[in-house]
C-alpha cells in the first residue's frame, strides 16, 4: 500500500513538471514576481463646472452629450450661469438619465420628466414646465461648499443648496444631505436620510473642479419625508 501511495505521488509530481515544461513549449512564460504599483486617478479636472457642463453636452469632436438636457434646462430657465463658476460649491449635474429615461418604451418615474407630469402625462421637453419651477430645481442642485470623500464620512452632512427657502413646501428650508455608505463600494448618497421617501445614488463622484466638486446623478433627486 506504501508503495502505491508512493507512485502515485511520484506521477503527480512528474505531471507537474511536464505541464511546466509545455507551457515554456508552447511559448509561454510562468508568471513571474513583480512589484505592484498602485496608481489612482485624479480626480481634478482643471476646469469650472460651467467648462465640464459645455464639454459634455455638445457634440464636438466625437465628445459625449451626457449633460445636454441639463445644459438645455439652464438655457431655457434663464438661470445665472456665472452661479456655475461660484466657488466652494458642490454641484449635482444631471446625467440624461436623470431627465428622460425609458423602459420599454415608456418614461419611467425616476426621471424628472416622468416624476413630475403635465397635466397627468410625462413631459417631453423642458418648456413643458414654468420656467421658474425649472430654474429652482436647477438652484437646488447647487449646494454650498464643497463636498466629495475628501470631507464626506457615512454621518450625513446636512447642508444649504441655492433655491431660495420656502420654495418648496416639502423641503422648506432648502437642504440636501450628502453622506458616504459605508460599504465596499463607498458608494455617494443624496438625501438617504431616516424617514427619506427616496435617495439618490451619485453615478460619477468626486469630479473636481476649479471651482468646487461635481457629483453626477442618473436619477431625479428631490427631498421628502414619508
Amino acid at each position: 500500500m506504501k508503495t502505491m501511495k508512493q507512485a502515485i505521488v511520484w506521477l503527480a509530481c512528474m505531471g507537474l513538471l511536464i505541464s511546466m515544461a509545455g507551457c515554456n513549449l508552447a511559448g509561454l512564460k510562468l508568471q513571474e514576481n513583480a512589484d505592484y504599483h498602485p496608481y489612482v486617478l485624479d480626480p481634478h479636472i482643471n476646469k469650472t463646472a460651467w467648462q465640464y457642463i459645455k464639454e459634455r453636452s455638445y457634440n464636438f469632436a466625437g465628445k459625449d452629450t451626457v449633460f445636454k438636457l441639463m445644459r438645455q434646462a439652464i438655457e431655457y430657465s434663464g438661470i445665472d450661469t456665472n452661479l456655475y463658476i461660484k466657488t466652494d460649491c458642490t454641484f449635482i449635474f444631471l446625467h440624461n438619465d436623470a431627465v428622460y429615461r425609458l423602459s420599454n418604451k415608456v418614461i419611467t418615474a425616476d426621471c424628472y420628466w416622468g416624476k413630475y407630469l403635465v397635466n397627468g402625462k410625462p413631459a417631453t421637453k423642458w418648456s413643458d414646465y414654468p420656467k421658474e419651477q425649472v430654474k429652482n430645481y436647477l438652484l437646488y442642485l447647487i449646494v454650498q461648499g464643497a463636498y466629495s470623500f475628501n470631507n464626506l464620512t457615512p454621518v450625513n452632512v446636512v447642508a444649504t443648496t441655492l433655491q431660495p427657502t420656502n420654495y418648496d413646501p416639502l423641503n422648506p428650508t432648502s437642504i440636501m444631505t450628502l453622506r458616504v455608505n459605508n460599504d465596499q463600494n463607498f458608494t455617494m448618497r443624496l438625501n438617504d436620510f431616516s424617514n427619506s421617501v427616496g435617495y439618490v445614488s451619485v453615478r460619477t463622484s468626486n469630479i473636481l473642479a476649479l471651482n468646487g466638486a461635481i457629483q453626477v446623478i442618473d436619477r431625479v433627486l428631490f427631498y421628502q419625508t414619508k
